[in-house]
């Protein structure tokens, strides 16, 4: 196989906001004069390709692993050298000259579309939507759908295959390529069902999931196949695979406005579609209900939309299981928070979730059996699975998250003052700076730290606060990788470090910062993948619409630190949506605060696996357990405050039993 990576796509440009009826699907596109259409649910493709127009391909094996429910209800599609199939609901269009369409997911302003496309008596099918455009478009039909979705596009005469994923990745694809053949799912793993794909762990992939990494997103854990990440596509063509980013919103101009409610009304209005268009008209509709700002103001808009059809919402919070205490600058109990807000919507059912709802090592296999990542944060994991399990049972189709709101409209701006200095303007920064000090009470030293910090770069800053005795955590704290396995691999400790300091590597660009993160944080469709297979039930962010993405993307960086307010965009819009002390919290919320016990609860349980780790032919090379185990026999008990490197335990034992359960190791 030939395959080549690039930085692929055209710039974009701000989308308007989403036009999506305020009666909630059921209505939707009926200002261009046509009936409701309401997509159903669409999950699983996969599909094969050969150059030999003749050769004998079997996509059973393939498909058997990749459907959540009947494989036989399957739709299938086959030319000469090409099988596809659409399960679980999913998309299925063709068009003359063998060109087919498959969807996963549900476009949005399909009324806009068909006009761009002059389409006047278009089908309802998304699915020959995509194909229309692909008509029109050809590849770059990615640049003019919005939505949730995952596709793959079969394109006869040219024997090209396209796939592509939307920014949000809520519908996750992969692909593997050799010499003549292509095969592509919606699970990695599903893949290995086909007898030609050796199953062989990729170690790139091992070093930036244990590095906390980007830098291999589109590798997925096995060698061979790659994942088509958020906002990227993969093009197949004469035998060579290209693998690009479409989606490149650091190109966006910024968007000037005259004053800062603008802003606030502008972001208020693309959060409130984004929405609106991911609320079923035929499924019951849940969230998960924070005490801060992304979740809340969410779940209060659910609820306004959902209210004005007569439905309800339930609201799930998680909440320590004990007592715990405050520490500084965060609140470690959000149910009082989030039960403020529920009580505000007399629609909103509000159910409260225990932290340590199961024990954690039992959430590690179940998850771990489901998706096609390890977990990450093993304690956050328990509440998380708590929530998607108390949803299935009270019948909930559709999960609301403000997962990616803290990149988007809840931005704290802390690049402000640091953007202000790479301008030049000193004069700025301090005003930043002192206007922070006078709305939140900060100490003139504070003031002085925050303008070093503004003016030194990053890594200096950080070495000072360290001889201060004010530094925060390093990389070796957080990560349990062999050292010896990165320098295999040509990374140092010293690259590690480094590349794990997003400040450091943004250090004058908010922008270049979220963005960093948000590459980071790839891996959201898996685990939304692992909830549908374990529960039915379908994760939704509305803070990860690409509209409102690119908006936010656009906005100037002091917009979000105005008044020497963080998160002032945030605050702003959520101003009648929640109650006046939640809306204007400067703490954070504390997730899973009660941790430590159920950590102290798996010990047991971790020890056993790290034993069995050791027995592995290929772990003990890549994560250094005799450090996982002095840790462990260090443990002093709930009491025990060392979150960074205990966390970094359990990290590294879910990574390593995931891996392990890849070469073939038993439970």
């Amino acid at each position: 196989m030939a395959s080549t990576l690039a930085d692929g796509g055209r710039a974009s440009s701000v989308i308007a906001p989403p036009r999506c009826d305020p009666r909630l699907h059921a209505a939707a596109d009926l200002r261009d004069g046509s009936a409701p259409d309401v997509p159903a649910p669409a999950m699983s493709l996969c599909g094969i390709a050969s150059l030999d127009r003749h050769a004998p391909l079997d996509l059973d094996r393939v498909l058997r692993a990749v459907t959540i429910g009947n494989p036989r209800a399957a739709r299938r599609w086959s030319g000469e050298g090409v099988r596809l199939a659409a399960a679980d609901g999913a998309g299925l269009a063709t068009g003359p000259g063998g060109r087919v369409a498959l969807l996963s997911g549900e476009l949005h302003e399909r009324g806009s579309l068909r006009a761009a496309l002059g389409l006047t008596d278009a089908p309802r099918d998304d699915a020959a939507l995509l194909l229309a455009a692909y008509d029109r478009w050809g590849v770059e039909l990615v640049q003019h759908v919005v939505g949730d979705w995952s596709l793959a596009i079969w394109d006869g005469a040219d024997r090209r295959l396209l796939l592509a994923t939307d920014p949000g990745g809520y519908h996750p694809l992969a692909v593997h390529a050799d010499a003549d053949t292509v095969r592509f799912a919606t699970d990695a793993r599903a893949l290995l069902a086909d007898p030609a794909i050796e199953r062989e762990i990729d170690e790139a992939k091992v070093l930036d999931w244990l590095a906390y990494s980007s830098a291999a997103a589109d590798h997925s854990f096995y060698k061979g196949i790659h994942r088509v990440a958020p906002g990227a596509r993969a093009v197949w063509t004469d035998g060579t695979l290209t693998l690009e980013r479409w989606w490149q919103p650091e190109r966006l101009p910024l968007l000037r406005l005259r004053h800062h409610d603008d802003y606030v009304e502008a972001v208020r209005t693309a959060l409130d579609e984004a929405v609106r268009c991911r609320l079923p008209a035929d499924r019951t509709v849940g969230s998960q209900l924070s005490g801060g700002l992304d979740s809340g103001a969410v779940t209060a808009l659910a609820a306004r939309a959902l209210a004005a059809g007569g439905r309800r919402l339930t609201a799930f919070t998680a909440a320590p299981a004990r007592a715990v205490a405050d520490v500084r600058g965060r609140f470690g109990d959000e149910w009082p928070h989030a039960a403020a807000v529920a009580a505000l919507h007399p629609n909103i059912d509000h159910v409260r979730i225990a932290n340590d709802d199961q024990p954690l090592f039992d959430v590690v296999e179940q998850r771990e059996a489901a998706q096609d990542v390890p977990l990450f944060n093993l304690s956050n994991s328990v509440w998380v699975s708590a929530i998607d399990r108390a949803a299935r049972d009270r019948g909930i189709g559709v999960l609301l998250t403000g997962g990616m709101g803290n990149m988007s409209f809840s931005w704290d701006g802390a690049l402000a003052a640091a953007e202000a200095v790479g301008r030049g303007r000193i004069d700025q920064a301090v005003g930043h700076a002192l206007a922070e000090k006078h709305r939140l009470g900060h100490s003139w030293r504070w003031v002085a730290g925050s303008l070093t910090d503004a003016v030194l770069p990053p890594r200096l800053s950080r070495r000072l606060r360290w001889r201060l005795g004010h530094g925060g955590w390093r990389f070796g704290d957080a990560s349990l990788i062999d050292p010896s396995f990165a320098a295999r691999l040509g990374r140092s400790a010293d690259d590690l470090d480094r590349d794990s300091d997003l400040r450091a590597l943004n250090p004058r660009d908010g922008r270049g910062l979220r963005l960093a993160v948000v590459r980071r944080m790839n891996v959201q469709g898996e685990f939304a993948r692992g909830t549908r297979r374990l529960y039915g039930v379908e994760v939704r962010d509305p803070t990860a619409d690409r509209r409102l993405l690119e908006l936010c993307l656009s906005i100037p960086e002091a917009e979000f630190r105005h008044g020497g307010m963080p998160r002032a965009i945030a605050r702003g819009v959520a101003a009648d949506l929640l109650p006046p002390h939640v809306a204007g919290e400067t703490r954070k919320g504390l997730q899973a605060a009660d941790w430590a016990h159920g950590v102290d609860q798996a010990l047991p349980a971790l020890k056993a696996e790290l034993a069995r780790l050791r027995a592995s032919r290929a772990v003990p090379g890549w994560i250094d357990l005799d450090r996982a185990e002095r840790l462990l026999a260090d443990w002093r008990g709930p009491e025990d405050s060392r979150a960074t490197e205990v966390l970094a335990v359990t990290r590294a034992l879910a990574a390593g039993r995931f891996l392990r359960r890849l070469e073939g190791g038993n439970a």
